[in-house]
């Protein structure tokens, strides 16, 4: 292969890498990331560098990786907007925690710092007399409220598993992906809504 080829391999890639550190979102940038670690990777070969060879190959996965990820997020959210569909798709952005029953996940005023999917167990709901099942989302409203405060409290009836994610990861990822923020915003706009409107609201 001419000499030349590998060459714009090697400019393709640089390219490619300094518009991923230049970008202000995600998604760009593992598309960015992605290619430029694969022309990364051509180049190293042309060249024989097997260090860089094998750096660029593992970079290419993980980026790739990556990228799924991030694009199955915006599209999941999408679909949570459009219909209840559940909230599993946060699973893998939040942490699993158990608490023993009589444990307050958190009180009405106070400051909201996280929000929780219910994986099992009986959660109540005092200032509605609601209480909240497995899958679903308790306490994403606070992230909207004036100074984050919580409009209700939530008291684990039984022992509960659930998975956790902080207020801050989900600004992160809202920052990432502005498409994953408007989905998330009518996500929390249905809830507060349903919250108004219906018997058995959850907590916030």
């Amino acid at each position: 292969m001419d000499v030349r080829i590998w060459d714009i391999a090697g400019w393709a890639a640089a390219g490619f890498a300094i518009y991923a550190f230049q970008a202000k979102t995600m998604i760009p940038l593992r598309y960015a990331a992605t290619f430029a670690t694969l022309f990364g990777f051509v180049y190293a070969v042309s060249k024989g560098a097997y260090p860089n060879m094998a750096v660029n190959a593992v970079l290419f996965v993980l980026n790739l990786a990556r990228l799924r990820e991030m694009r199955r997020l915006i599209a999941d959210s999408a679909a949570s907007a459009s219909r209840p569909s559940g909230y599993e798709w946060l699973k893998p952005f939040m942490h699993r925690v158990e608490f023993p029953a009589g444990h307050v996940l958190f009180r009405k005023g106070e400051t909201a710092s996280e929000a929780y999917l219910l994986g099992s167990g009986d959660v109540f709901v005092p200032e509605h007399q609601a209480s909240a099942r497995a899958g679903d989302l308790l306490g994403e409203i606070g992230l909207l409220t004036t100074a984050n405060r919580r409009t209700a409290s939530a008291v684990c009836r039984t022992q509960v598993r659930a998975w956790r994610i902080g207020f801050a990861e989900l600004e992160q990822l809202c920052v990432q992906n502005p498409e994953f923020c408007l989905h998330m915003a009518r996500i929390i706009v249905q809830r507060y809504e349903a919250n108004l409107g219906v018997a058995s609201p959850l907590a916030s």
